[in-house]
């Protein structure tokens, strides 16, 4: 269980895999946004032009112009760690600081270096999306200068960690972040009891998704 839970914290390459979608759930109108599985760890995918209010700061902190920007939240500690240690997951159980791994990717739909990874893109209404982006940067700690606070370089090219104010535990962890994220962009899902990848998963089931 340990491993579920704190694993969670991993955000490893990226492929991209859309599934099946309807139409109508993707009018022109309508932006969309990815959450990212991996089987035991879920996260955000927010396209550059899709990246509204204070989510509009991060690109500056690297030196590159993605296309999408994946989202990963995380114990600190555990998240952090080279080669994390039997006592530091144990550790990330427990009520502890966080950390946003940001990572900026050039090209999603062309990545394929971990076949494991599948994408699911959402439609959202700009509205929706606006709660969305506020909900992630609510989850960036803001310095005493007013902006982002950099606490370390990712594990993969163009990622960077970031503070966090929120709190990891056994029972709000990265899979939690996701679905009350989704929540609050208005989609048809339940954080209470969420914990793992699955339970996040068997609630997209019923949403409408785009390619």
């Amino acid at each position: 269980m340990m491993a579920f839970l704190t694993g969670c914290a991993a955000l490893p390459p990226v492929s991209s895999h859309a599934a099946t979608t309807t139409a109508e759930a993707c009018a022109r109108d309508r932006a969309e946004v990815g959450v990212i599985d991996i089987g035991w760890h879920t996260g955000l995918i927010i396209p550059t032009d899709e990246m509204q209010g204070d989510l509009k700061f991060v690109p500056q902190y690297f030196r590159v112009k993605p296309h999408d920007w994946i989202f990963g939240w995380g114990n600190r500690r555990y998240y952090m760690a080279e080669n994390p240690s039997i006592w530091e997951g144990i550790s990330a159980l427990l009520p502890s600081h966080s950390v946003m791994l940001i990572r900026a990717v050039e090209n999603l739909s062309a990545a394929s270096d971990l076949p494991g990874v599948k994408v699911r893109w959402l439609p959202v209404t700009p509205e929706n999306l606006h709660r969305l982006d506020n909900y992630i940067a609510a989850f960036l700690t803001i310095n005493h200068t007013n902006g982002l606070t950099v606490v370390g370089a990712g594990p993969y090219p163009r990622s960077k960690f970031f503070a966090s104010p929120g709190t990891y535990d056994a029972f709000h962890t990265c899979n939690t972040w996701t679905v009350t994220a989704l929540k609050t962009a208005g989609y048809a899902v339940h954080p209470a009891g969420v914990i793992f990848a699955g339970q996040v998963l068997n609630q997209l089931k019923a949403l409408p998704v785009c390619k």
